[in-house]
């Protein structure tokens, strides 16, 4: 290589590193895309959350480590068909009495969405018959009730449109989503710095 051309090498090589460099996304549920960044809830959004679901009597951190598998606790988080923090399909929204269109939850405040999140507790909690006691559980009503109300292992097979929908949850390509899967997905939510600073603001707001 001509000495002459050593700068023009360097800057090429310098622009291939940038363009190498990228973002690691962490899948959730659905697809969901929440806003860049880390997401902050005030101080009045999580207490209208804590006022809303704490009745229901699933364990406030479990509830917010659900609803940061799903959405990242972004309330404008969207997948194109489920919305929002508990990412509401058409079919539960139609369960908790939600009318209008199914993007306007998406443009609800944490505030806003935490009586519709009550009421999908309540509803999920009258189908399978018990209060979920923890987060895997809550989080396997969240996909199926069918499978939660029976307490199955297996959460979707091959071959049905709700498998299809969250395929790259079968880690092991098993043919199934298996409760086992969803609790990584759990466990890497833990994880995170948002489900962390979340818990620490419902301690100071429930303790403090």
């Amino acid at each position: 290589m001509a000495r002459g051309n050593n700068g023009l090498w360097i800057l090429l090589a310098l622009v291939a590193l940038t363009v190498g460099v990228g973002v690691k996304v962490v899948p959730r549920k659905r697809g969901a895309k929440a806003s860049a960044g880390a997401v902050k809830w005030s101080d009045a959004d999580m207490q209208a959350f804590i006022d809303e679901v704490r009745p229901l009597g699933v364990p406030l951190a479990d509830s917010l480590l659900v609803y940061t598998a799903e959405s990242g606790l972004d309330p404008t988080a969207s997948s194109g068909i489920a919305w929002g923090l508990p990412q509401l399909t058409q079919i539960a929204a139609k369960q908790v009495g939600w009318t209008r269109p199914l993007r306007e939850f998406g443009t609800l405040t944490v505030a806003q969405q935490a009586p519709w999140i009550a009421k999908l507790q309540a509803s999920q909690i009258r189908m399978i018959g018990y209060t979920p006691k923890d987060a895997l559980e809550l989080y396997v009503v969240n996909f199926s009730p069918k499978a939660a109300a029976a307490r199955s292992e297996v959460i979707y097979r091959q071959g049905t449109a709700s498998y299809a929908k969250n395929a790259n949850l079968d880690r092991d390509h098993k043919g199934y989503i298996a409760a086992a899967d969803l609790k990584v997905a759990l466990d890497r939510a833990r994880s995170t710095t948002t489900y962390q600073d979340a818990v620490k603001q419902m301690e100071r707001l429930t303790h403090g």
